[in-house]
């Protein structure tokens, strides 16, 4: 599967941490979270989480904490598609392919439930044939990205004349929750909201994709996951989840096949999370995850992707590159990208 070319796309609508605290303690919730909550929401809010700003499909910022729970699926429905339209439009003009081109489209998301999914939505808003294939990925988390690329490596394979579209996106206000949970609020504290699309052949020259493995470890399941609350999904986060990435990226960069990447894209999942990377991965800094985080927050399964294109908009040539997300599962994935001619 080549890669030809690959785009983000994010709302125009984007706020500091600061910004973020401020509307936190303007908002009703605020004087019902106990000492220690609002003690936690000020400290990371107001400190250096890595973050600078991030990315709300919101017209008002007091939205991400006030929507109930039906408010915050038709939110979804609206943002998602719009989101990641915006993404397949770049990914397509940069690839020099037309829309009625396309034969398949894949969609991995998890910050909201659709049927028919995103991809059917999103097929009508960048009007697709009527004959194309669509196939949605949700319950991966911020994993998903990877195991996205797998399943359309599999169709181009039996497929290979044929023109794919990939789309990671997720509408993380849509999926925003608080309560006096430590996992709750600082999930609260780091998501953002974007979309990532890649445009795949399966022949010519670029980058082959290839090489996938995951690890998953159902016994973890309860460190990181949705859960439902009142109608609203609850993103459950442990403590461990930084040191347990840690030992699965370790675990898959030892399965990989390439005798020494020249560049490695990871999620990163947040600042403690991108240490633990750092510690186990033969890089000093993990500059790709580092720069998402600053300027988007955690993405979700977009988050590798936009890593991806800031490292081939920088290097054009690159090549050798390990690829790595991992989320809710627990689960990990890797996938390798070489340069074929």
């Amino acid at each position: 599967m080549i890669l030809q070319s690959i785009a983000s796309s994010f709302p125009e609508s984007s706020y500091s941490q600061s910004a973020c605290l401020e509307g936190m303690e303007q908002a009703d919730f605020w004087p019902c979270l106990d000492g220690r909550s609002r003690v936690l929401l000020s400290k990371v809010l107001g400190g250096d989480s890595g973050i600078d700003k991030r990315h709300f499909a919101l017209d008002r910022l007091e939205d991400a904490w006030s929507r109930d729970a039906q408010e915050l699926n038709e939110a979804y429905e609206k943002d998602a598609p719009r989101v990641a339209s915006g993404a397949v439009r770049k990914a397509l003009e940069k690839a020099g392919v037309k829309v009625e081109e396309v034969d398949a489209l894949f969609v991995c998301s998890c910050t909201g439930f659709l049927c028919p999914g995103v991809s059917s939505h999103l097929a009508e808003q960048l009007g697709m044939r009527a004959d194309v294939l669509l196939q949605d990925m949700t319950g991966l988390g911020c994993g998903a990205a990877v195991p996205m690329l797998r399943v359309a490596s599999g169709f181009l394979a039996q497929n290979p004349d044929a023109i794919v579209v990939t789309v990671a996106v997720e509408i993380c206000s849509a999926a925003f929750y608080v309560e006096d949970d430590f996992g709750v609020l600082i999930s609260t504290c780091l998501f953002g909201d974007g979309a990532s699309a890649g445009v795949w052949k399966g022949v010519g020259a670029g980058l082959s994709v290839g090489a996938f493995e995951s690890i998953h470890m159902p016994e973890e399941r309860e460190m990181i996951r949705f859960t439902n609350a009142q109608g609203k999904l609850r993103n459950q986060l442990d403590r461990k989840v930084p040191e347990l990435a840690g030992k699965a990226v370790e675990a898959l960069y030892q399965k990989r096949e390439l005798l020494e990447p020249t560049h490695w894209v990871t999620h990163g999942g947040g600042r403690d999370v991108i240490e633990q990377l750092e510690e186990v991965l033969p890089i000093k800094e993990n500059t790709l995850a580092r720069r998402v985080m600053r300027e988007y927050g955690n993405l979700s399964s977009p988050s590798v992707l936009v890593a991806l294109e800031i490292l081939l908009d920088e290097d054009p040539e690159a090549d050798r590159i390990w690829m790595c997300s991992f989320g809710a599962g627990f689960s990990a994935h890797s996938c390798e990208l070489i340069r074929v001619s």
